[in-house]
């Protein structure tokens, strides 16, 4: 199925006050199609709404979908590796603790070398490879549902651009900033404090929000600001790639964005709270966002739980203590991780990039394998592993 001509007519939600007036909150109706979300979201802190990324998140809601572009083959693992072929099984992304995978009435589908399943042509290190149908499609139940689901979703890198290049490079900032604020807040990455860039500053000058700006110097290949704002009750998070003003206006937007929906969540009246949408639940008290038993654990599937975190005063307090826990850093140290590459679009400007070292954000529903916890302590600088890391609380506001 062909790109069907798309036209990016986006539409503004504005926010009054205490909301900056550059907050740029953009909703671009999408074609109906299956796994393809209604709305494509962009939001940035900017004079004026930039092209170029409305562009992009329209390709990357269309092409996160299965359109039939994708180089498939059914086989099972050991068949792969047989034919000497590169193959990235989902437990070698760590992103599931084996013991709980074992456990009786677990959701996903055992991660087995024998039974088939549908593999996506892959790339890794320039070399060709075979990715797990699943790892690549954000929402692969709407076109295969047959296909065993071996990993959690919506996680790993995902980026459109201009080019190939321009693409890949989007996806794995997008997972640096996963990885940098799961280690931050889990105790593994130091905080230092962060000043406003000039040019934030005036964009932000006409807000009635308290903003807090950190720096992260522990992701997997670069920097990253984390930026925080709180209205007195709700307190929001995001993070940008970079910690110049491009890297801040994305980690105050995200941060605005999230504080949206999560007032949302909190709002009777609002289309969140009262229609419904899939993967997004209102806030109740009486849930345990965080529960310690891995069956509780298990019934949170849904991947906006860390919005609904922000909702939780305990969590609000956590989340408080970790931002006034500054401690000098060294400068991150650039590294180049192995990167498995998918193109999900004939031209390459759309990839689903996963990068086995790095670290996502988790869904409350799983604990991370913690050989990838540990191996996140060995990084050069990083910190031992805390209770909190051991715990995997995830973090609040995302």
């Amino acid at each position: 199925m062909r790109d069907p001509g798309l036209t990016a007519r986006p539409v503004r939600v504005r926010h009054p006050a205490p909301f900056p007036a550059a907050f740029q909150h953009l909703q671009v109706a999408m074609p109906a199609a299956a796994g393809v979300d209604a709305h494509a979201v962009v939001v940035d802190l900017a004079p004026e709404a930039d092209p170029a990324a409305i562009d992009a998140a329209v390709r990357r809601h269309w092409w996160s979908a299965d359109h039939g572009q994708l180089e498939v083959r059914r086989a099972s693992a050991r068949e792969l590796v047989a034919d000497g072929a590169l193959v990235l099984r989902a437990s070698e992304l760590g992103w599931v603790d084996p013991t709980e995978r074992a456990m009786p009435g677990f959701p996903l589908a055992p991660d087995d070398d024998v039974v088939e399943r549908r593999w996506v042509r892959a790339r890794r290190a320039g070399a060709e490879g075979w990715m797990p149908y699943t790892a690549a499609v954000a929402r692969p139940g709407d076109a295969r549902p047959d296909e065993p689901l071996t990993h959690p979703p919506l996680l790993g890198g995902f980026g459109a651009g201009t080019d190939s290049h321009d693409a890949r490079a989007q996806a794995e900032r997008a997972t640096v900033v996963d990885d940098a604020l799961w280690c931050w807040w889990t105790g593994l990455a130091p905080a230092a404090s962060l000043d406003l860039s000039s040019e934030v500053r005036k964009l932000w000058a006409d807000a009635d929000l308290d903003l807090t700006l950190r720096r992260l110097d522990r992701g997997v290949l670069g920097p990253v600001t984390l930026a925080a704002v709180d209205d007195g009750r709700l307190l929001a998070v995001g993070g940008g790639y970079g910690l110049d003003a491009v890297g801040q206006r994305a980690a105050i937007a995200r941060a605005l964005w999230q504080r949206v929906i999560a007032r949302s969540l909190d709002d009777p009246g609002s289309d969140l709270h009262a229609l419904g949408v899939p993967g997004v639940l209102a806030h109740r008290a009486d849930r345990r966002y965080a529960p310690e038993e891995p069956g509780g654990r298990r019934r949170l599937l849904d991947p906006l739980a860390h919005v609904q975190l922000a909702l939780d005063p305990r969590v609000r307090i956590a989340l408080r203590e970790r931002l006034d826990d500054l401690r000098p850093g060294r400068p991150a140290v650039s590294v180049a991780p192995e990167t498995w590459t998918v193109d999900l679009v004939p031209d390459g400007g759309v990839v689903r990039a996963l990068i086995p070292a790095a670290i996502p954000l988790p869904l409350g529903a799983f604990r991370l394998d913690p050989a990838l916890v540990a191996a996140a302590a060995r990084r050069p600088g990083a910190n031992p592993v805390t209770p909190t890391a051991a715990a995997q609380i995830p973090f609040p506001g995302w």
